[in-house]
């Protein structure tokens, strides 16, 4: 069979995008063991099947790192949040259906405190971080495994749940999450992006050791 490569990995990224959405919202109000687990166990799994073909973003600040990088255009980029927004919608529905839940009403709710900015902004600078580290030191066939450890890490101990993810922000408006929640969060998740973009120049730096030596003389 052959198919368009960019429509495919529109395809992927929605579906990946679904798959993840649909273990989130399907472990929502449960009272499972180790929620987070059967959560980042998904994300691992979904990034895994995609990372060949989409490059496994499922996440529009993701893509917005790559964007940046001019790994990919602005029509791609545009697209692809398109796609990660829309598989999160449709995976929600499907969460919410399987345990009988129904959508909520959209209500404007209110300004998330510090704190829940605060975790919300490490736990994306983490996810984006470690996107970026290892594609840029040739590690990227880790990136399922370490994502997946840093959202079970990142959602036990800050008090957003580490949405770490715009599509997930918009989506928990159907869960009843407030406009204003979801809206903070993102800007958030963005202020992550930059603090991410600075930790992968800094890691990936070349010591100056010559400069220094002439420097010492």
């Amino acid at each position: 069979m052959k198919i368009n490569a960019t429509l495919q990995k529109l395809i992927t990224e929605f579906l990946g995008s679904t798959l993840f959405l649909i273990a989130l919202f399907g472990n929502i109000g449960h009272s499972l063991a180790v929620p987070e687990l059967a959560i980042a166990a998904t994300l691992g799994l979904a990034i895994f099947v995609t990372m060949g073909i989409s490059g496994g973003h499922l996440n529009p600040v993701v893509s917005l790192y790559f964007y940046a990088r001019k790994e990919l255009s602005l029509k791609l980029f545009i697209l692809y949040v398109l796609a990660q927004v829309g598989g999160a919608l449709f995976g929600s529905l499907i969460g919410l259906q399987l345990w009988g839940k129904m959508v909520h009403s959209i209500s404007v709710g209110s300004v998330p405190n510090a704190a829940v900015l605060i975790g919300e902004w490490v736990a994306t600078g983490g996810l984006v971080f470690l996107y970026g580290f290892l594609t840029a030191t040739k590690r990227a066939n880790l990136i399922p495994f370490a994502a997946a450890a840093w959202i079970f890490s990142a959602a036990s101990f800050t008090q957003s749940g580490a949405q770490s993810n715009p599509a997930v922000s918009i989506a928990l408006l159907l869960n009843g999450q407030g406009l204003q929640v979801s809206g903070w969060l993102i800007i958030a998740q963005l202020v992550g992006l930059v603090s991410a973009v600075i930790g992968v120049m800094v890691f990936t730096a070349k010591p100056a050791k010559a400069a220094a030596k002439k420097a010492a003389k």
